[in-house]
C-alpha cells in the first residue's frame, strides 16, 4: 500500500474490541512519532504509554481533575464531566499522552508542529497495522494538573491522548477535493 494510500485509508474509529494491542505494534508508532520534521532537530515529543490498569489510574486521576473544575456547574453536568473524564481511558486497550516539551530554541509553534506532524505519523502507522485510532484531546487534556500525573514539566503540554485498539466496525469518510481548496500563482 502506497503512503498515500494508507493516508486516504485512516479515519477515526471510535469502536474498538477489548482486545491487546501487541508492544511491537506501539512501539512501531513511538518511533514512527520521533521521525516527524522538526526545526533545529529539538525533538520536542514526549510520550506515556498506559495500558492494563494504568488507564484506570488515569481515569481515576482525570475524574479528580475534573471535580475540581466542575465546583460551578449543576450536580448533574458536573457528574456527567466527571464521569466521561473517568471512563474515557477504558474506551480502548492503549491511551498514548503526547505532550510538547518546548526548547525555547525556535517558536513554541514550531515546536507543536512537529509534535502534531509526530502524532500523524503514528496514526498512519497504526493504520499500516490495522489498528484504529482516536486522537483525543477535549477539556481533560489542557488541564495543567495532568502534567504532575504524566511526569511532565511545567512548560510542557499535553497535545492529545491516542485512543489504540482493533477496530470494531469500518469507517469511511469523504473529503472536499484539494482542487476547491487550492489556488495555484504562476
Amino acid at each position: 500500500m502506497s503512503v498515500l494510500d494508507i493516508i486516504k485509508a485512516r479515519r477515526t474509529i471510535g469502536a474498538m474490541q477489548d482486545k491487546d494491542v501487541s508492544e511491537n505494534a506501539i512501539n512501531l508508532m513511538l518511533e514512527a512519532g520521533t521521525w516527524a520534521p522538526n526545526h533545529k532537530k529539538t525533538e520536542p515529543w514526549k510520550f506515556r504509554v498506559f495500558t492494563g490498569d494504568s488507564r484506570v489510574r488515569l481515569g481515576d486521576e482525570m475524574e479528580r481533575i475534573m471535580k475540581q473544575k466542575t465546583g460551578h456547574l449543576s450536580e448533574e453536568e458536573a457528574l456527567k464531566k466527571t464521569t466521561k473524564a473517568k471512563k474515557g481511558p477504558l474506551r480502548a486497550p492503549v491511551i498514548i499522552a503526547v505532550a510538547v516539551s518546548p526548547s525555547g530554541k525556535v517558536p513554541e509553534i514550531e515546536e507543536i508542529s512537529a509534535v502534531a506532524a509526530g502524532i500523524q505519523n503514528m496514526l498512519l502507522v497504526a493504520e499500516e497495522q490495522g489498528l484504529a485510532t482516536i486522537w483525543r484531546t477535549g477539556e481533560i487534556v489542557y488541564q495543567t494538573e495532568l502534567n504532575d500525573f504524566l511526569s511532565l514539566e511545567e512548560d510542557d503540554k499535553l497535545l492529545g491522548l491516542i485512543y489504540v485498539g482493533h477496530p470494531n466496525k469500518e469507517a469511511s469518510s469523504k473529503r472536499i477535493p484539494y482542487q476547491d481548496k487550492t489556488i495555484w500563482y504562476r
